[in-house]
């Protein structure tokens, strides 16, 4: 009989805790490896946000960008280190011109066979993606692909083939496709000449070959010239009918109407009616004469007249104005149809007519339409521009011979690729436009490259490569790797020397040249600082005061009977009625308790100052009168008149304390309040400051122009590190600061 396990009471506590262990593990690990994650992401954030400032420190004292970090660090920190010994010597100034210096450094490499392979392969690499050919005479390019359409036209004419032009050995790639490529060229002309397009080969290309006949003829042919007896016979032409195309048909149209110039009389008499007849008439006209007329008679029909008597009415027409609009609406119509302007009247008015015939079709606004055209009798107007011959160089190159691979079939490629490779490489340090196409001479030959964008980048990661082939370590100083590289490559071929296997390369001392300014030990200060986001508590007063105004005089010599806003009361006191006043207005004094309240009382002739409580008891009573009056028996005291309150916070309230019209304080009221306040923290540029959280390699530090400034981070791809024997790490790059702006701000 088997023994059963789970009957055993341990065993099953055990296991439950095993599981209970599993499934906190499972919850609680991953999420500490995310928050170490997001705690290295944040710190290399902060490290590159470190780096772009310390850079902007080092533009100031120097006027340029460092992609070396020992530079920046040493550059930034020696200069605050001078200024502080400065202030402890009066003796002593460091603001203005200065110099710091460099020290020398001894770079062990290893120049090695696998080395200068690498270097060739990376060069041959670089060099085949900026599609070399070798740059030929415009002429005998022209050669070159006339004689490859011949062959090929034979057949079995395509793949690697070689040629001599012109006593010169070419080897070149012709493709399968090699008549398309040919046949860009006339379709590009074609379109340059008419402005047009067409996709047929029988249509474009005796147009372009009879004008080039003519310039060959006539170099001096320039502008607008008409070409008849292009062709004998049909050509196709495709279009489509937009589904609004009877709209705009109208719209078109209507436009016309502008062109006719009308008596303001009858204009205004006959309007719109009127403009309609002169556009109908003229269509007709124009259809079937053979000429345009000078002027239409339109025989009107006024219907408020009972008579019903034929009215002539005289329309003037400017010909010349009515047939640039023709041309333009036919114009507008054709290019609505195809896509492109016309490239002869002719054909557009025939297109035209078969579309308004064919507008209302099931097809219309779907299918492709297809006409073929009689041309034998056809006049093209074609612009002819001052520099076509260098558009005709221009497409041959780009459209057949970059395609073709042309190059010489003794080529040291070896060669030719280092040496067109640090060229562009250097020019593109100096000259950030050197782009595209250009020509690029070497001793090897000359040659057409194709400079793409981030050339210069590639360049960077593959002197990046050499010089960890040479030291054995990776660094992400791209400068300083191709600094090292470059010295690695004249020493070696240098005749005198036996440079290989393991050698030394000498950096010499150098010196940077600062312009301290004075602000900079404060600029650093407030530089490198962290903000904090805190909340305190404070404890806020309130004050209410006022501000003395002027005195007035009183007296208190009258009878209190006789006032009628006074009411005696049982206890002898009296008691303030509104109601017998004339009129009151409000009245501040300093003379009164912390409850009072007064008002200046209008009673006929006279004016008093009432003070009384809450409940409207008297506290006091005085009549304004005179204070520089001399009146026996009737004593004279003053009042001191204030301003409403006001209030004040705690940091106005000295201010408001020495001013001399500052009266008193009424009320005080404490309170708590809780703020919140950025604190800073300052630290020091270092060098950690430089390198990536993960990877500790320095930041790879970009400066273009002396201007473009670009911290990334040197994580290309994921980095992934076990963790707790089941789980995995992941640190992916971390961003880029991009001339000040963060990506992962974006």
């Amino acid at each position: 009989m088997s023994k059963d396990v789970f009957a055993n009471h341990r065993t099953n506590t055990v296991i439950i805790i095993v599981l209970i262990a599993l499934f906190v593990s499972v919850i609680y690990l991953p999420k500490t490896i995310w928050d170490y994650e997001a705690e290295l992401r944040d710190e290399s954030r902060f490290r590159m946000n470190t780096v772009s400032l310390a850079e902007k420190l080092h533009y100031q004292l120097t006027k340029a960008y460092t992609t070396d970090t020992e530079q920046l660090v040493l550059v930034v920190n020696s200069v605050r280190d001078s200024l502080l010994a400065a202030q402890l010597d009066t003796n002593y100034s460091y603001y203005g011109p200065q110099k710091i210096a460099l020290p020398a450094k001894s770079i062990p490499v290893n120049y090695s066979d696998e080395y200068v392979q690498l270097y060739k392969e990376l060069h041959l690499s670089l060099f085949k993606s900026l599609e070399p050919n070798h740059a030929m005479a415009p002429e005998l390019v022209d050669v070159l692909l006339d004689s490859i359409k011949t062959l090929f036209d034979a057949g079995n004419y395509s793949g690697e083939q070689s040629m001599e032009i012109d006593s010169t050995q070419l080897s070149f790639v012709v493709s399968d496709k090699y008549d398309i490529l040919y046949q860009n060229i006339k379709t590009s002309m074609f379109n340059a000449l008419t402005s047009s397009y067409t996709k047929y080969p029988n249509f474009s290309n005796p147009l372009v070959d009879a004008v080039m006949d003519s310039l060959e003829k006539n170099p001096e042919l320039s502008g607008r010239v008409d070409f008849a007896d292009i062709y004998d016979g049909e050509v196709q032409v495709d279009f489509i009918i937009p589904m609004k195309f009877e709209e705009n048909l109208g719209k078109t149209l209507e436009a016309l109407k502008k062109q006719f110039v009308v008596d303001s009389y009858d204009s205004a008499t006959y309007g719109d009616t009127l403009l309609d007849m002169a556009l109908e008439e003229f269509i007709i006209l124009n259809d079937t004469l053979e000429f345009m007329p000078e002027q239409l008679t339109l025989m009107y029909i006024d219907p408020y007249d009972t008579l019903e008597m034929e009215v002539e009415i005289p329309i003037e027409v400017k010909v010349d104005d009515m047939a640039d609009a023709l041309a333009k609406r036919r114009n507008t119509l054709y290019r609505q149809l195809t896509g492109y302007p016309e490239p002869s009247d002719f054909i557009a008015e025939q297109v035209i007519a078969v579309a308004i015939d064919s507008m209302h079709s099931p097809n219309a606004g779907l299918d492709s339409l297809h006409l073929n055209i009689d041309l034998t009798d056809a006049v093209f107007s074609i612009n002819i521009r001052s520099n076509i011959y260098d558009y005709f160089n221009k497409v041959s190159l780009e459209h057949a011979y970059y395609q073709t691979s042309v190059n010489l079939t003794d080529l040291d490629w070896e060669k030719a690729a280092i040496e067109v490779v640090e060229y562009v490489g250097d020019k593109l340090i100096k000259k950030s436009d050197f782009k595209k196409w250009q020509t690029v001479s070497v001793e090897a030959d000359t040659f057409y490259v194709n400079i793409f964008d981030n050339f210069l980048r590639k360049y960077d990661d593959m002197n990046l490569k050499l010089a960890e082939k040479l030291t054995g370590e990776f660094n992400n100083r791209h400068e300083y790797a191709r600094m090292l590289v470059a010295e690695a490559q004249h020493l070696a071929s240098v005749d005198t020397l036996d440079w290989s296997g393991s050698q030394l390369i000498e950096i010499p001392a150098d010196t940077v040249l600062i312009d301290v300014f004075p602000t900079y030990l404060s600029e650093y200060d407030t530089t490198f600082t962290i903000a904090r986001d805190t909340v305190v508590q404070i404890d806020d007063s309130t004050f209410n005061g006022v501000w003395y105004r002027d005195r007035i005089g009183v007296t208190q010599e009258f009878l209190l009977d006789t006032l009628s806003f006074l009411v005696p009361t049982a206890n002898s006191e009296y008691k303030y009625i509104f109601g017998g006043t004339d009129s009151v207005r409000s009245l501040n004094v300093i003379e009164k308790s912390d409850t009072a309240r007064v008002e200046k009382v209008f009673l006929g002739m006279d004016t008093y100052v009432m003070v009384f409580g809450e409940d409207s008891l008297m506290e006091n009573l005085y009549r304004i009168t005179d204070m520089f009056s001399d009146v026996d028996s009737v004593q004279i005291d003053s009042l001191t008149v204030v301003s409403d309150e006001f209030v004040a916070g705690d940091k106005e309230k000295d201010l408001f304390m020495s001013k001399d019209s500052f009266g008193g304080w009424q009320d005080t009221l404490i309170s708590k309040k809780y703020v919140k306040k950025q604190l800073f923290s300052h630290y020091h540029l270092t060098k950690e400051h430089t390198q990536c959280s993960v990877t500790e390699l320095p930041y790879r530090i970009t400066v273009r122009n002396n201007v473009n400034l670009a911290i990334e981070s040197p994580i290309r791809t994921p980095i992934e590190t076990r963790r707790y024997l089941f789980f995995t790490q992941i640190d992916s790059s971390h961003g880029n600061i991009s001339d000040g702006e963060e990506s992962w701000a974006k």
